[in-house]
């Protein structure tokens, strides 16, 4: 199971570091109980309410997501989505189950494709999607220039060596007038790598984002800037409601083949990262809204610069906490 304390990844590495981390059976069980509660919707949450767990919260940013999409341009039974990073699937099968729209999945996990479609029939969806096995960090299929009216992607781009590229690439297969979101666990414009260590030495990565580099990095990308929605808040609350998940299903996910110190190791690293947020707010995380010009306008073009405009003049309030202490 994935360890990789004091490692970062190059660009060819890091595909078959992120199959480690999350297509293990192991590691999927793990996933599912800790970050999903049992559920399909495997990433950070929004609580809304101060009981929810990881499972309410992380359902509420599904739901958070999926209105962003919808308000920044409508899906409808005839849309279709491109998934990147589809995971177990929990993404999809929501939108799916809203809107009626096709989905295209791309993931690298063959394990976690096979669960999504499994889990595509038994809920009766079957038919509205499909998966392919993929790596976000190489260009996609050819054919899909111009396919796709709305793209979303959750906390998959902490895994991709060259985020502008990516993007770019996000930004041919989107439709004129199509909608991505995507949401990433990042560290703050503040931290450095050392700080961001407890979340890399458990994690393939090759660098963390910051949330201003992704401003930048849309831009340069040519998507025009929609909305940066600051979530950063909610990290604490949800690394300790991790740490609880640990503590109350321990035995379960020992009976599943879970050893205590690959559970050990989890249960430090999370509990340093709700010390860390509480004490210096180093981790950042948020839903970002972009979209392709109807026009085929690109946003360097224009000089768009009014994203990083937006995010220093609208300073998020862990930056305020920041400067207090």
């Amino acid at each position: 199971m994935a360890d990789f304390v004091g490692k970062q990844f190059t660009q060819e590495e890091i595909a078959e570091k992120v199959k480690e981390q999350y297509d293990d059976e192991k590691t999927i069980i793990f996933y599912n109980i800790v970050m999903g509660g049992g559920g399909h919707d495997i990433h950070f949450g929004i609580f809304h309410d101060e009981k929810w767990g990881v499972l309410e919260s992380s359902k509420a940013t599904t739901d958070k997501m999926m209105d962003d999409l919808n308000w920044a341009s409508p899906v409808t039974k005839d849309s279709t989505v491109l998934d990147l990073g589809s995971g177990h699937g929990g993404g999809t099968h929501s939108m799916v189950k809203r809107f009626g729209c096709t989905v295209q999945c791309m993931n690298l996990g063959p394990k976690q494709n096979e669960f999504n479609l499994a889990e595509c029939k038994k809920i009766g969806i079957a038919d509205k999607v499909s998966c392919m096995e993929g790596n976000i960090n190489n260009p996609f299929p050819s054919e899909w220039t111009g396919k796709f009216s709305h793209i979303w992607s959750c906390e998959v781009f902490c895994h991709v060596a060259d985020k502008v590229a990516t993007l770019k690439e996000i930004y041919r297969c989107l439709k004129p007038g199509g909608v991505l979101v995507f949401s990433d666990l990042m560290g703050s414009d503040f931290a450095d790598e050392k700080q961001l260590k407890d979340f890399t030495d458990r994690n393939a990565t090759s660098s963390m984002g910051r949330p201003s580099q992704y401003l930048e990095a849309l831009r340069d990308s040519g998507l025009q800037y929609v909305q940066w929605w600051d979530g950063s808040f909610h990290l604490e609350k949800y690394f300790s409601e991790m740490v609880r998940q640990i503590d109350e299903n321990r035995d379960v996910m020992k009976s599943k083949g879970l050893d205590d110190q690959y559970l050990n190791n989890w249960h430090q690293s999370l509990s340093d990262r709700v010390q860390m947020q509480k004490d210096y707010n180093v981790f950042a995380w948020g839903i970002f809204v972009a979209r392709k010009d109807p026009n085929g306008k690109c946003a360097w073009q224009e000089k768009f610069y009014l994203p990083l405009v937006s995010f220093f003049v609208q300073v998020p309030v862990y930056y305020l906490v920041y400067f207090s202490k």
